[in-house]
């Protein structure tokens, strides 16, 4: 069972809000898959009407969290993209690589 790491977890926040920002300024297309999957999650957390109700012991609980966690890893892959979207360069920077010689001129 893998465990958070705090400095992983600050990282993502920061991404997270990175993220945020990119979409504002309109550098970034927004995961709405992830928005739509949080709203429902929270929806579904607060509702008193669960695929097993929250009166049987840790099964009524362990619905509600199963399906955070699906939530938490659809972000983490969100982030994960974006992350690489902002590593790779942008397709308008042009890189050029060039090779210099020296020429050398006969002098007469």
């Amino acid at each position: 069972m893998a465990t958070a790491n705090p400095q992983e977890t600050a990282g993502y926040i920061r991404t997270f809000f990175s993220m945020g920002w990119a979409v504002l300024r309109g550098k970034y297309k927004f995961p709405w898959i992830s928005v739509l999957s949080t709203l429902a999650c929270l929806v579904y957390v607060v509702s008193p009407v669960d695929l097993l109700p929250d009166v049987l012991p840790l099964l009524g609980i362990a619905d509600d969290g199963a399906f955070i966690v699906l939530v938490l890893a659809l972000w983490k892959k969100d982030l994960s993209a974006y992350r690489n979207a902002v590593a790779q360069p942008k397709p308008d920077e042009t890189v050029v690589d060039v090779e210099a010689t020296r020429v050398e001129r006969d002098e007469k």
